[in-house]
């Protein structure tokens, strides 16, 4: 009876267009205009620069860099860090960003129109991995 009641609800929220891909990562509105320069200032005054560089592209052993990470790895970071503490919370205010605040702080890190190309991404097909030496796909 559950097992039918899940399957029908996963049916429903599909039918009715609901994005699944919600459920299980983060989204970003690609039709939101995203103040980069906002995020800049949100970026230094709570001094993220000291660890990641000016534009997120420092890494170390403990860390990747921000700009090499997808928008939803970074903020599944922020997230996690203000969930679980960590590193980052000795260094930062990452409790006090909202949600818009750290899609901000994204938008300055990987341009203002991330949004859209991960929209476009989405909707793209891309090609399957070559099977053969010869360039033939197997389907």
């Amino acid at each position: 009876m559950i097992r039918w009641l899940f399957l029908s609800s996963i049916f429903a929220l599909g039918l009715f267009g609901f994005d699944l891909k919600s459920l299980f990562t983060y989204t970003f509105d690609a039709s939101k205009n995203y103040d980069t320069q906002k995020g800049k200032e949100l970026y230094f005054h709570n001094k993220c620069h000291t660890c990641h560089g000016e534009l997120g592209e420092k890494s170390s052993a403990n860390f990747e860099a921000l700009k090499d990470m997808s928008p939803a790895d970074i903020k599944a970071a922020l997230i996690g860090y203000d969930l679980e503490g960590g590193a980052m919370n000795r260094v930062t205010h990452s409790r006090k960003l909202s949600h818009s605040d750290m899609d901000t702080l994204i938008a300055y890190i990987k341009g203002e129109d991330f949004a859209v190309k991960l929209q476009a991404e989405d909707l793209l097909e891309k090609e399957p991995p070559q099977k053969t030496k010869h360039g033939i796909f197997i389907k």
